[in-house]
């Protein structure tokens, strides 16, 4: 549990990390599990770096990166 104020960045990385868990469960059973959860992977992180561009923070470094980085 964080506190209610401030850790706003701790928060959307947990959130990130809650929305990937069932995206992998889900990849377990699917004929090509790889891909599934590279996919998943990416799409929540690139949710996750919208969410950092939303705030007038710093960012978290891997959002600055782009392409396969």
């Amino acid at each position: 549990l964080l506190p209610p104020t401030a850790f706003g960045h701790l928060r959307r990385q947990a959130a990130a990390l809650d929305a990937l868990h069932p995206r992998l469960d889900a990849c377990c059973r699917h004929h090509a599990p790889l891909p599934c959860a590279r996919h998943a992977w990416t799409d929540v992180l690139d949710g996750f770096c919208t969410d950092e561009f939303g705030v007038k923070t710093r960012q978290f470094h891997c959002c600055r990166r782009h392409g396969a980085a």
